[in-house]
């Protein structure tokens, strides 16, 4: 049923331009870091329990974010991998949205990887789309159910910020919080289309891809087409008949995941502060500051990234510590993957290319 064919893709990155995002992004900590820095702000940082506490539930979510997800890949992708061939996925995939602009960024990557690891063009795709769709409903129906406990206040920002004074920029940033309804409407359009095309009506899905190859100037890829609209919409007919148990489980897996995800501020708000902080609010504050991040923007939300979360978390940080904490916040969610992508890349490429 497969259409086999050679697969010669070629990778879809451009290995010398991946230090510009990360470049951009140090600039942005580097400079917001020395122009609010002092002395008496960095002796706030003790090396204390609460501290070493904070940083390992910091540890535990992004590593509770990543095991979520390499489990619904391995799952969705019927056991075709191993855990660690999963792992790899998980992190090279994380890796190129850190490397690409967009929320989506990285899925061209993702595309590449799984046919690398010998998985059909339907059921790539089928797996991206429907990886997608989780990851939108999971977002939708958790930003919705904090909507409704904390009702607008989960959106206000009205709260004195030292760390935002004369900082025009960073007031703006916290000033749109308000608009944060336009990309959640947004993401419930998205995952609306994309699960009548891969759950609902599959046949027009394929029905369309396949009145892609008939327009001249595709007209060379018709054949391809053709077997992608197929593929796809096997692997889609396959999902549907799968078990209740199958979609309870991806679907549980990727609240966590996000839920992981999100945690991770808590965690440093925990570890930097010394007073207490309501948690619910914390979390609730990082579903609208994920708003920000899914706009198109620089590759991995360079820069965009650190100024969204000190416009939007400054009241949770003590003052001058803003900055930093942003940091520590991108080494937990950006650089890791940076790293690990740079590590692990050269050899999955040796291995799949072997």
């Amino acid at each position: 049923m497969q259409n086999q064919q050679p697969n010669t893709e070629k990778l879809p990155l451009n290995l010398r331009a991946i230090w510009l995002p990360v470049l951009l992004s140090l600039s942005v900590s580097v400079y917001l870091i020395a122009s609010n820095f002092s002395f008496k702000t960095l002796e706030k940082i003790e090396l204390s329990q609460q501290l070493l506490v904070g940083l390992f539930f910091a540890l535990i979510t992004v590593s509770l974010r990543d095991l979520a997800y390499m489990y619904r890949i391995k799952k969705v992708t019927g056991s075709k991998m191993s855990w660690w061939v999963s792992l790899q996925v998980i992190l090279l995939w994380e890796f190129g949205s850190a490397v690409t602009p967009g929320a989506v960024g990285g899925i061209a990557l993702a595309l590449f990887i799984l046919r690398k690891e010998g998985i059909s063009y339907g059921q790539t795709i089928a797996t991206i789309m429907l990886t997608v769709i989780l990851d939108n409903l999971a977002f939708v129906v958790v930003f919705t159910l904090l909507f409704v406990i904390n009702g607008m206040a989960m959106f206000d920002v009205s709260s004195h910020c030292a760390d935002l004074d004369g900082r025009f920029v960073l007031q703006g940033l916290r000033s749109l919080s308000k608009a944060a309804w336009i990309v959640y409407a947004a993401q419930i359009v998205i995952s609306v289309f994309l699960i009548i095309g891969l759950l609902a009506k599959p046949e027009k899905l394929k029905n369309v891809i396949h009145r892609l190859g008939k327009i001249r100037f595709l007209k060379r890829f018709e054949t391809n087409l053709e077997s992608l609209g197929n593929e796809l919409e096997i692997t889609a007919n396959h999902f549907k008949k799968e078990s209740v148990g199958f979609w309870v489980k991806i679907s549980l897996v990727t609240i966590i995941a996000w839920i992981s995800r999100h945690a991770l501020a808590n965690a440093l708000f925990l570890a930097f502060t010394d007073v207490n902080l309501n948690q619910f609010d914390i979390f609730s504050r990082q579903y609208v500051l994920w708003t920000f991040l899914l706009l198109p923007s620089t590759p991995g939300a360079s820069g965009l990234a650190e100024l969204s979360f000190i416009a939007l978390n400054c009241e949770f940080i003590p003052g001058g510590l803003s900055a930093a904490v942003a940091t520590v916040w991108r080494l937990f969610s950006y650089y890791n993957y940076i790293l690990a992508g740079v590590f692990i890349l050269p050899k999955w490429l040796k291995r799949v290319n072997n």
